[in-house]
């Protein structure tokens, strides 16, 4: 609905076209003057007719300024209507489709002892100035305003100073202008002397942003204004009945919620929360509830499966590790005999037979360690291949491929042939004599004789007085606030 009115406003003025008026101020046509800067392009001032002036000095005639006393303004007003604008001539059609007035100002204040351009009698305080632009209706109502304080430092030609002013009102009824300057003296502003900044010139143009606008006709207006307000109306039935039908759903939800699995309630939750409130799906949704019961079965059986492919992969590590188990006894009472064996050749041979039966010894035991290696490596190659046999879906098949690996390198010996230390520890130098010198050289404590240092204790005194000054200056501005 939003969208709707701007499309139809904006179908009117699709072939917007701009114009903008002369300088709207009594001083235009007067041109440059004396005291304005050489490149300025502004009317300046050469009489006070038709404007009013409050708290001002007039110098128009004499010096082309205007300058304020103590806080003095110059101000000026006009009508908006039948006004040229190049080739144009505003309407109230024309100024209804916007309007921006752009007001340009010329100034010094160097009347002030920090002023760079100081000159006449320089005081201690630094003017002000601003310009006020406003646009008014018919019935003199503000639509739009700016006002800007300023107080660049300038003084006469070319070191005076220009700024501008802008303000808009892009709706309709702008018929006229409102431009005052105030001046005020920085360090007298109840003087009625001539003290204060001084106005050298200013302009004040129109230009209007849609000349070629044309409202839409009060008939037709009201007509579009009560076409919304049955479409708001539609609308809001329609979202009645679409919380309504939501609002029963939502209680068959909590009727079902007793009946259910916990598992299929947060499922149904999750996906009425995911609904939209469309009237199609209003029918996906009684669908969905009579295939509930047939999805529920195929979530029970699949896990059901999953269970008992768990268990046989379980029941393969058990016999997996039964299997090692039973090679591993041989394997000890081979070792057992060969011990035997070793002991009786040991007491038939001399010492060299002896440093032979002990090299013996290590590269069975390193046989062995390897025979059991190669029995597991094939063990667990048979369990992953029946695996990959038994379990088709990828990710399954890779949980449980992990899980058997896990369980042989937990039970098994896997990685004790590699815990090797990394460098074996030697002791180079025995019975070391221990030297210490137990001579106190310093009788004072380092932290005793920082404390009775002359520059320590005036810097904890320069410290500590420099945070009761913080803390004044906290207090001051505590009660500067308030």
């Amino acid at each position: 609905m939003k969208w709707l009115i701007p499309l139809l406003l904006l179908s009117t003025s699709v072939l917007a076209d701009t114009a903008t008026t002369g300088n709207l101020l009594p001083n235009a046509g007067t041109g440059q003057t004396s005291p304005q800067h050489s490149n300025s392009t502004i009317d300046g001032i050469n009489n006070s007719s038709n404007w009013t002036l409050d708290n001002v000095t007039d110098y128009s005639s004499n010096f082309n300024e205007l300058e304020a006393n103590g806080t003095g303004t110059v101000s000026a007003s006009g009508t908006l209507l039948d006004i040229s604008a190049g080739d144009h001539t505003t309407t109230e059609d024309s100024l209804d489709g916007g309007v921006t007035l752009t007001s340009k100002t010329e100034v010094q204040n160097c009347e002030w002892v920090g002023s760079a351009h100081q000159c006449g009698q320089a005081t201690s305080g630094q003017d002000s100035y601003s310009t006020t632009v406003t646009i008014l209706d018919e019935n003199d109502n503000e639509l739009a305003t700016v006002t800007q304080n300023r107080n660049t430092d300038s003084g006469y030609n070319n070191n005076t100073f220009t700024y501008t002013d802008t303000v808009t009102h892009t709706g309709e009824g702008s018929r006229k202008w409102n431009w005052q300057w105030q001046g005020i003296d920085g360090n007298s502003p109840n003087s009625t002397s001539a003290v204060g900044p001084n106005l050298l010139g200013a302009e004040l143009k129109a230009t209007l942003l849609d000349i070629l606008y044309s409202p839409l006709p009060p008939a037709i207006k009201e007509e579009i204004g009560e076409i919304f307000d049955d479409i708001g109306d539609e609308f809001e039935e329609i979202e009645q009945i679409v919380e309504e039908f939501f609002f029963e759903e939502e209680i068959k939800m909590e009727e079902e919620f007793e009946m259910e699995p916990p598992v299929m309630i947060v499922m149904e939750e999750e996906e009425k929360f995911e609904e939209e409130p469309i009237f199609e799906e209003i029918i996906m949704i009684e669908e969905e509830k009579e295939e509930e019961t047939p999805v529920v079965q195929m979530i029970s059986m699949m896990k059901e499966e999953e269970k008992e492919e768990e268990e046989e992969v379980i029941q393969m590590i058990e016999t997996f590790t039964e299997d090692e188990k039973e090679e591993e006894t041989p394997e000890l009472s081979q070792e057992g005999l060969g011990e035997d064996q070793k002991e009786n050749e040991q007491e038939e041979s001399n010492s060299e037979t002896t440093e032979t039966a002990d090299a013996t010894e290590e590269s069975g035991s390193e046989q062995e360690k390897v025979q059991q290696k190669e029995t597991k490596t094939a063990g667990l190659e048979t369990i992953l291949e029946k695996i990959d046999e038994q379990v088709k879906q990828i990710d399954k098949n890779l949980e449980l491929k992990n899980l058997v690996k896990l369980k042989v390198m937990s039970s098994g010996d896997l990685l004790e042939a590699y815990n090797i230390p990394f460098y074996e520890t030697r002791i180079i130098y025995e019975d070391q004599i221990d030297i210490k010198d137990n001579r106190v050289i310093y009788d004072i404590d380092l932290v005793e004789y920082k404390q009775k240092d002359p520059i320590f204790i005036q810097k904890q005194k320069l410290n500590s007085i420099l945070q009761e000054r913080q803390n004044l200056i906290n207090e001051l501005q505590v009660l500067q606030n308030g």
